[in-house]
């Protein structure tokens, strides 16, 4: 479902863009252009998350490592 908006664009700028756009392609050229930067912000909300799950999760998985250590070269030739 399509939301009719107003934007306030620079006039160089697009200037520059109807080089390129034809006057009835700019509504596709914006919505693209919007997608694809929320895109990218959700991909950094998620990285952010993970990155804070990872370092807040590191003393834990130090102390299974130290749990497991006395077992993992059991019953290897030694």
């Amino acid at each position: 479902m399509a939301t009719r908006t107003t934007l306030y664009l620079d006039e160089a700028v697009l200037a520059r863009v109807r080089r390129f756009v034809p006057p009835r392609g700019l509504s596709a050229l914006v919505n693209t252009l919007l997608e694809e930067k929320a895109q990218e912000w959700e991909r950094a909300e998620i990285e952010a998350a993970m990155r804070e799950g990872y370092l807040a999760t590191r003393c834990e998985r130090q102390a299974l490592n130290v749990d497991w250590q006395a077992v993992d070269g059991e019953g290897w030739p030694g």
